[in-house]
């Protein structure tokens, strides 16, 4: 990526912002999103639902058969469009470094700019039922997969595969706890620090550590976050 700055400053967040809202069905999978973050799956109820949506319960029963459907519904169209950015953003890149580095830039930024779609897929999503923590595994093996393919080409040998498993876990919880307290605007300024949680395992703590300063500068990060100890000698 050079010295190129990257622009991760959340855009204004607004339910329609977050969905496309061409059609009645597009409109209460709006609302659902607005709702579950506003009041949690749980008190969530379908004429909450189409209230914000602004239509009558008989057209909710005709896209959907219950809550349930709805908020999958909901879940699954957030995914697909974080999954779209974070792919493009990746795709424009040359190397696997700056691949990485695009795509989860690209994830914090979505975060941060659609905190309502964050709490649902992140937060919400726990509260779901089973068909929902299926959509949710499935996610988070897609999420590996990039991760995994995310591993830079002079990467060490021995590296277990496990380590993809415990990385993968580690910045779930980070960002899971950062939503939870409804700190989305500030996902952005993470992506130092994953870069070094990512890459020192297979580089190294120095290198880690050069490749997160120099994140750190093209972001604007503040110096905070991790502090690094140097790598023994």
């Amino acid at each position: 990526m050079g010295q190129q700055q990257i622009d991760l400053a959340p855009a204004p967040s607004t339910v329609t912002a977050a969905f496309p809202v061409r059609t009645r069905r597009d409109r209460l999978i709006a609302a659902m999103a607005h709702v579950v973050s506003e009041e949690g799956y749980g008190a969530a109820s379908v004429s909450k639902v189409v209230a914000a949506a602004g239509v009558s319960r008989n057209s909710f029963y005709e896209h959907f058969a219950n809550k349930e459907e709805c908020f999958l519904a909901a879940y699954d169209a957030a995914v697909d469009r974080v999954v779209a950015r974070v792919r493009a953003a990746a795709d424009a890149e040359r190397t696997r470094q700056e691949a990485f580095e695009a795509g989860f830039a690209a994830f914090l930024g979505f975060a941060a700019a659609e905190p309502d779609l964050a709490w649902l897929c992140v937060v919400e999503v726990l509260a779901a039922g089973p068909r929902a923590l299926a959509r949710r595994d499935d996610a988070m093996r897609r999420f590996a997969l990039f991760l995994e393919q995310g591993r830079v080409d002079d990467a060490a040998a021995d590296v277990p595969p496990l380590m993809t498993e415990v990385v993968v876990g580690g910045i779930y919880e980070v960002i899971y706890a950062r939503i939870l307290e409804r700190d989305t605007a500030r996902l952005p300024q993470l992506l130092p620090d994953i870069m070094y949680v990512w890459l020192a395992p297979y580089l190294g703590v120095a290198r880690a550590t050069a490749v997160r300063a120099g994140v750190a500068r093209r972001i604007g990060a503040p110096r905070e976050g991790l502090q690094i100890a140097p790598e023994p000698g």
